[in-house]
């Protein structure tokens, strides 16, 4: 009925600010975005972009090229790697597969790895994936929220003498959530990616 609609709007309002703050972060990986140092965050002299489908032996190279990683100013190795790999639904299973037993007893070395499969729901590139450190360690992204609000701000227009309530009879809503991001310097050297032709 008409009152549930209007119960849902809220609710409708809420998703969309969440969606938008996940598309906004997760498109930083997806778009390969011109960074600091006026190159792309994948790019070859970055050390970070590869062309190789998702593998164990893929996974390894990634890892590997992560640790080898230097930090800015002072050519020490960062030496962290992979704590999590995104990917699109199509590479889910096989990611999830990549870090499982299944039969045998004994792990292999990749498996003990064990990075957090995340799948990014509205990637369309079946073949493309990422790696990417522990946020604590090696965090790529910076996100600041206004006046440090992480939630949405929602007003409702409803006071019957004022505004499109008193000339319209009309209920106006309103959402406000008010973000921005950037990748960090030394944020190339912890993430890689995989642009699978």
């Amino acid at each position: 009925d008409d009152v549930q609609a209007l119960r849902r709007i809220p609710v409708e309002l809420a998703l969309a600010a969440k969606n938008t703050l996940y598309e906004f972060v997760f498109d930083f990986f997806r778009t390969n975005p011109t960074i600091h140092d006026t190159k792309a965050l994948y790019h070859a002299d970055h050390g970070n972009l590869f062309t190789v489908a998702l593998s164990a032996a893929e996974f390894s190279a990634h890892r590997l090229a992560m640790l080898k990683q230097t930090r800015a100013g002072s050519g020490k190795r960062l030496a962290t790697g992979p704590a999590s790999i995104l990917v699109p639904f199509e590479l889910q299973e096989l990611a999830y597969n990549l870090f499982v037993r299944n039969q045998n007893l004994d792990k292999t070395f990749v498996q003990t790895i064990n990075p957090e499969v995340i799948p990014v729901d509205y990637w369309t590139d079946a073949t493309d994936w990422c790696t990417v450190a522990s946020t604590m360690v090696l965090p790529v992204l910076e996100i600041g929220f206004l006046d440090g609000r992480e939630d949405p701000e929602l007003f409702v227009q409803d006071q019957p003498n004022a505004g499109s309530m008193f000339s319209n009879d009309k209920l106006t809503y309103k959402i406000r959530h008010i973000y921005g991001g950037n990748v960090l310097v030394d944020g190339e050297k912890g993430t890689t990616k995989a642009v699978v032709a």
